[in-house]
């Protein structure tokens, strides 16, 4: 009896445990990868995230991203070179033709056209190496160490290489910009050449995740981009959003296309299903009180939700906290809003990210300084008011003093006059008694 009941809470203590989808970690054939928050850029989890590898046509992300950054979408683009004899693929531009930067970014994300990425290279810098150079700059910008490139379309070189965590980061830089979304989402389209429109090239998507009618398909998937050289093998960098939470995978030498496709399915769905996203701090909240001397202070805040990512389950087991780096601020004025100081938040004592921190009040240095001002003449006038007081006062103890002596020797004077008399009017008494006495005796 014992035994079975050991059993039976055996078996209500596993099926009451949470259950959160997969339990483990998917298998992929990429030999390197990694999945992180595109909000804060925190890796999950992954393979051989920071081991570099060759990138092929997800190079296109950055190119894409740069001239987005540089050129119009409307600026016309007219090609300088016959570019059907570029090694891999393209979308069949002639020199002489004139198109749009935006028809050349769509030949760019949909068709993975080489093409088009030197052509947009020589339209933003004139060259593919000073292209290149720009590519470089902008990877340590946003912190992709182990990145570098040598041509904007990621034909292979032994010099061209990325890491997983690396071009997950490129990905996460580019859906910040809606053109970038929109372009990459984009099923399909006609291009006209703007100096004869009789000439067209269509270009179709060949990211299956967003393609309704592909078995990829994935409803989630935001946008994406694969390549393919036979030293990189199969790479693919995709994006998924679910209840306002963004993922950013990528892979690098995977061994087939398809699998691509339903492995990026499953660490996003891994990835939505067994992690926490919990907001830290939030859009315009008040973060902290900082002392700018021990008189005056000033609510601090942040213009954006701090995410933190967390395994479910461990919700409860998170601390975290804000470092303000101090700054001497007691002789600068600043608006309400604007960004004044520095901060590192801290999750469980670890360092985590750091932080601009905002000014929830204004302060003007001139108008303080003004008060300081008013202050320093009206004390220096009561100052003055009262030395005139003092010197008053110290002339009337002056008046009193010298009154009192005047009436002390006024006293003196009428009781030196008083006993005058009175020993007169003694002695005048005397003399009339001894007359009466000597009248009498004559009698």
């Amino acid at each position: 009896m014992i035994k079975k009941i050991k059993y039976l809470v055996i078996l209500l203590f596993l099926f009451c445990r949470p259950v959160y989808g997969e339990t483990i970690i998917p298998e992929i054939n990429a030999q390197g990868y990694a999945v992180i928050d595109a909000e804060s850029g925190q890796v999950l989890f992954g393979k051989d995230i920071d081991t570099k590898f060759e990138p092929a046509s997800t190079t296109k992300v950055i190119t894409a991203l740069i001239v987005l950054e540089k050129s119009d979408l409307y600026e016309e683009v007219t090609i300088r070179e016959n570019f059907t004899d570029i090694d891999g693929s393209a979308i069949g531009l002639l020199k002489g033709d004139v198109v749009t930067v935006y028809d050349l970014l769509l030949g760019l994300m949909l068709e993975s056209g080489n093409d088009c990425a030197n052509a947009l290279a020589y339209h933003v810098s004139g060259s593919i190496e000073e292209f290149a150079e720009l590519m470089n700059e902008k990877a340590r910008e946003l912190g992709a160490i182990d990145t570098n490139f040598k041509n904007p379309s990621g034909l292979p070189d032994e010099e061209h290489y990325t890491t997983p965590r690396d071009l997950a980061l490129f990905l996460r830089e580019a859906i910040k910009n809606t053109d970038f979304i929109n372009i990459a989402t984009t099923e399909n389209k006609t291009i006209s050449m703007i100096n004869n429109s009789e000439r067209t090239l269509t270009v179709n998507n060949k990211n299956y995740l967003i393609n309704k009618n592909s078995e990829f398909y994935y409803e989630y998937a935001l946008c994406g981009k694969s390549g393919y050289t036979m030293r990189a093998n199969h790479t693919f960098l995709a994006a998924a959003k679910k209840d306002g939470n963004t993922l950013i995978g990528s892979f690098l030498k995977a061994s087939d296309k398809e699998q691509n496709y339903k492995d990026m399915k499953s660490i996003f769905n891994y990835g939505f299903n067994n992690y926490s996203f919990i907001d830290l701090y939030n859009t315009n909240e008040k973060v902290a009180t900082y002392y700018i001397t021990n008189n005056e202070r000033i609510p601090l805040f942040v213009n954006e939700t701090i995410k933190y990512v967390t395994e479910k389950g461990n919700e409860d087991n998170l601390n975290y906290n804000l470092k303000i780096k101090d700054d001497d601020l007691s002789n600068k004025s600043f608006k309400k809003g604007e960004k004044i100081l520095d901060g590192t938040i801290y999750v469980n004592n670890q360092e985590y990210i750091d932080v601009d921190l905002y000014a929830g009040e204004s302060r003007d240095l001139r108008i303080s300084s003004e008060s300081s001002s008013d202050i320093t003449k009206t004390t220096h006038k009561e100052e003055v008011n009262e030395n005139k007081e003092e010197k008053n006062d110290r002339s009337n103890f002056a008046k009193i003093g010298i009154l009192g002596i005047m009436v002390f020797i006024a006293l003196r004077i009428r009781r030196k006059i008083i006993l005058k008399r009175i020993k007169r009017k003694k002695m005048l008494m005397r003399k009339k008694k001894i007359m009466r006495n000597i009248n009498k005796r004559k009698i």
